[in-house]
């Protein structure tokens, strides 16, 4: 098959009724392009992978996993189907309400210097999301990003801080987009690579992104015209409480990132930092007796803590 423009990968894990709706967004608001849709199914246990190739058939290229092999693997898996000079990773619970896959080909096609780039994140109420970030992965940005003044500003506010989101109306040079919709040019994956596959899940696009930007010097850019909807965390249960799955996966792919980007010694500091964030914060909640947060907060202090007993060993468990 020649190449096209744009080969378009999503993974499904128990989200028919978004990837419907991703599906027939994109469907309906791509335009001034060629573009495939490969549909990645992790083994997903409702059925919903096979139901989303009978609604779409040759609308999609449907590639199913014979296990839930979680995101890096099932990109890569995407990727070897794909014939597009730009890879755009999107997530099944996102929607696009303007021509936002061509806003970002067109920019990577006029800024050759632009490895990667994505739009500006919006949620279902329409109040700005994460987007990106400023800076790489690091030590030095959790400590950033842990900042009270900047914790504030989210709570009381309400609002993104400005490393999170672009307020203007210019692209701006960024670190890292949030895989939900991050468009790589293919000739950098061939270069470095695709996703980490000791990575699960989560961080797996700030650890591929610091690769790309350190072998190829390539850049990375928000696109603020180019916006899309984002429900973060469409595959998980709709339930709101704390969900300790989801957070052990959250940390063990950061955990990952750090250490294969830094090393061993940065990766302990990082379970450092937040074992001791959660104890300080379990001695706060207990002083004022606020008891709504506390079982969570313990939870989130016993993942942590259990990893950095068992680490580095904790590095050879994939998820």
């Amino acid at each position: 098959m020649s190449q096209i423009d744009v080969s378009i990968i999503m993974i499904n894990y128990n989200t028919y009724d978004f990837s419907v709706d991703a599906i027939n967004s994109i469907i309906a608001y791509t335009k001034n392009l060629s573009y495939e849709i490969i549909l990645v199914d992790n083994a997903s246990p409702d059925g919903s992978g096979d139901r989303l190739y009978e609604k779409f058939n040759n609308k999609i290229i449907y590639v199913k996993s014979n296990d839930n092999i979680g995101t890096s693997k099932g990109f890569n898996l995407g990727l070897k189907y794909a014939h597009g000079k730009y890879i755009l990773w999107l997530n099944t619970d996102v929607l696009i309400n303007s021509n936002f896959i061509y806003q970002l080909y067109s920019f990577m096609e006029e800024n050759r210097d632009c490895g990667i780039c994505g739009g500006n994140v919006i949620d279902f109420n329409n109040t700005p999301a994460h987007s990106y970030s400023n800076d790489l992965l690091s030590i030095k940005f959790i400590k950033k990003d842990l900042n009270i003044f900047n914790r504030i500003i989210r709570r009381i506010f309400k609002k993104q801080v400005s490393y999170e989101f672009n307020y203007t109306k210019k692209p701006k040079k960024v670190g890292v987009i949030i895989g939900a919709q991050m468009m790589i040019r293919k000739s950098i994956i061939d270069e470095v690579g695709g996703f980490d596959e000791d990575i699960f899940m989560y961080a797996e696009e700030s650890e591929f992104t610091y690769r790309a930007v350190s072998k190829t010097k390539c850049l990375v850019y928000s696109i603020p015209n180019a916006t899309i909807k984002h429900l973060e965390g469409g595959s998980f249960t709709k339930d709101t409480r704390f969900n300790e799955r989801r957070f052990y996966w959250f940390m063990l792919g950061t955990l990952k990132c750090i250490v294969k980007s830094y090393g061993e010694a940065d990766g302990k500091k990082f379970l450092e930092i937040f074992n001791y964030r959660y104890n300080r914060g379990l001695y706060v909640l207990k002083f004022f007796n606020i008891k709504n947060k506390y079982e969570e907060t313990l939870s989130k202090h016993n993942i942590i803590s259990e990893m950095l007993e068992n680490y580095p060993k904790i590095l050879s468990v994939w998820k």
